[in-house]
């Protein structure tokens, strides 16, 4: 079973070589276009935030803002004081952030390993600057359709880390917490080079998996998957093509249909999902520190529940937004100049080959 399973990805392997090099015209395209999303959209957006979070944690700040919240989390939902503050800060920075402040919390022995497991598939969010920015801005230009997806990802998170605290209660440690904020240049330095190389990994998947979407859809793989959705939704044959590839890549939902509302559910569903592109990005962030398996099983979950929550409160949303199809504004997004992006790019690099030269002197 096992040389199956190796021949099988030895397969795949070669068959993705053979198509990057024959349809070399195709996979330069599907490239252009992951980078392109990652200069104008994931690193405006994701990039402070994957700084700060770290900082959040090795400075102590959280350690604080536990001790005003107390034991809040613990009564609601069975977590330590410090995972409280990253639960709700995670559901507003954007999807490896609060992976990563988890992470660093259970680096710092603050979290035992599997209950961090745990809190990974509860701390994440896609952030107000991706849902605004980058879904309902680009869909929509409407902050209600903002608003719906927001409220719904929220509450699919709020509902889900309720029914985990009935198991997450009986091993919660009540020690107070007794930190104290320590800042210096040498920890933001790290905290910036850390990012650095967590924004390159997360890229460098979204470009991957361009190119893994792009071969599907050689082969057929999209259309049929397509064809199964559009049996069991109501969605078009395209709508259903784009969903494929939304739950590949959480950042194609830039190309569904400009203005179409009955696609909020499914947005809903895909942002609170995360999609496949996300989860190997956070694989990515813990790098085999801790499992994604807990994480996985709980965003689907999360995905479900967001998926109805936005049924039922998009009629009272939109109740006093009214959508005419004679004065509907469909206009095509225009991305701010990626040089922004460029040249951080750049300073992070040269601040990383600067530290490494700093770190060999001493």
């Amino acid at each position: 079973m096992k040389n199956i399973k190796i021949c099988m990805k030895v397969c795949i392997l070669i068959f993705t070589a053979l198509i990057c090099l024959v349809k070399t015209d195709i996979i330069k395209d599907a490239v252009s276009d992951a980078l392109g999303r990652c200069l104008n959209i994931i690193i405006p957006s994701l990039y402070a935030m994957m700084i700060i979070s770290p900082l959040l944690i090795k400075s102590g700040i959280t350690g604080i803002i536990s001790k005003f919240t107390g034991n809040t989390g613990k009564i609601l939902f069975g977590m330590e004081r410090i995972v409280f503050p990253i639960f709700i800060f995670s559901m507003f920075a954007g999807y490896p952030v609060g992976t990563k402040m988890i992470c660093s919390a259970y680096e710092n022995g603050l979290i035992e390993k599997r209950r961090a497991e745990i809190f990974c598939g509860l701390c994440f969010g896609a952030g107000s600057a991706f849902i605004f920015g980058c879904v309902s801005g680009q869909l929509y230009g409407s902050i209600s359709a903002g608003n719906i997806i927001f409220i719904s990802s929220v509450s699919a998170n709020i509902i889900l880390a309720f029914a985990v605290s009935v198991f997450m209660r009986k091993k919660c440690n009540s020690q107070k917490n007794t930190a104290e904020i320590k800042l210096s240049a040498d920890m933001l330095t790290d905290c910036v080079i850390s990012g650095g190389r967590s924004m390159a990994d997360i890229c460098f998947m979204v470009i991957a998996f361009a190119v893994v979407i792009e071969i599907m859809n050689y082969f057929g793989i999209t259309s049929a998957l397509s064809a199964l959705f559009s049996e069991i939704t109501e969605l078009s044959g395209k709508e259903s093509e784009q969903l494929v590839r939304s739950i590949m890549d959480v950042t194609a939902v830039n190309g569904f249909t400009y203005g179409n509302y009955k696609l909020l559910p499914y947005l809903s569903s895909l942002v609170s999902f995360g999609g496949i592109c996300v989860i190997f990005q956070i694989s990515a962030v813990v790098s085999g520190k801790l499992s994604v398996k807990p994480l996985i099983i709980m965003r689907i979950a999360s995905s479900v529940i967001s998926f109805f929550i936005c049924k039922i409160i998009t009629p009272f949303m939109l109740s006093d937004e009214t959508v005419l199809t004679s004065s509907l504004n469909v206009r095509t997004y225009q991305a701010h100049s990626p040089v922004p992006s460029v040249m951080l790019i750049i300073m992070t690099f040269m601040l990383f080959c600067e530290y490494e030269k700093m770190k060999k002197q001493e």
